[in-house]
């Protein structure tokens, strides 16, 4: 699948679909940072980056392959809503970053619980 800098697909057709208007701009950007975490959780992709997190734990690089993986996974998902922000030229408000932690926040246990069942198998 053809990724447009950093952005997917869908998350391009979000951007496109609503374009500057600012009663959306808040779920477009909500949408963006729930599809960067869909990304990463993907069972290819997910079980890829662990095995290379793992492989550098036990070379004594990484002290836990799992809090390397939720790290990575959280910084993809900001990542995704800072370019977001870049490319509408809008700058990240207070409220936006408190809207990216309660997204964080609700979705940390599932994030956490895909890791583990990798890391116990």
């Amino acid at each position: 699948m053809a990724y447009i800098g950093l952005f997917h697909p869908s998350v391009i057709a979000l951007i496109r679909k609503h374009g500057q208007m600012s009663s959306q701009m808040e779920a477009v950007a909500r949408g963006i940072v729930e599809q960067a975490i869909d990304d990463e959780l993907q069972e290819k992709r997910l079980e890829l980056t662990f095995n290379t997190f793992k492989r550098f734990e036990e070379e004594g690089y990484l002290k836990s392959s799992e809090s390397a993986m939720f790290g990575k996974i959280y910084a993809e998902a900001f990542n995704y809503f800072v370019n977001y922000k870049m490319y509408s030229k809008d700058p990240i408000s207070l409220h936006e970053m408190e809207e990216f932690e309660r997204i964080i926040d609700r979705r940390v246990l599932e994030i956490w619980s895909k890791i583990k069942h990798l890391s116990g198998r």
